[in-house]
């Protein structure tokens, strides 16, 4: 079985019950000849890029302007250095480039 049941637009609209969106058409246009674990690599790539990036801006603004976010810290006195910010950064990044997405890569076909 593969991950797209459908083998044309009008029945994927027809399974939904509805206009398939923009984005569902040009997503089904892309992925609809693709094997499965190809697409698996791309959804593992882009949540990879997603926890990398919207982590980001979390931690600069922590570590640039620390005023802005002490009203919703639990602990609003304590002040961690930059370089203790980049260090979690790079440690929750090498965790998930390491242990979390081979578990994905394991499991995402298994329940499948």
């Amino acid at each position: 079985q593969r991950m797209l049941p459908f083998s044309s637009l009008e029945e994927a609209a027809a399974s939904l019950g509805r206009p398939l969106t923009h984005a569902e058409t040009l997503w089904f246009r892309y992925s609809a000849t693709m094997p499965d674990y190809f697409i698996y690599f791309i959804i593992f790539f882009l949540f990879f890029w997603f926890m990398v990036l919207c982590s980001l801006p979390l931690a600069l603004i922590e570590a640039m302007s620390p005023k802005l976010v002490n009203k919703f810290k639990v602990q609003p006195n304590v002040r961690i250095p930059f370089s203790r910010v980049l260090q979690c950064y790079k440690d929750v990044f090498i965790i998930q480039l390491i242990a979390i997405t081979p578990i994905e890569s394991i499991f995402i076909p298994f329940f499948k």
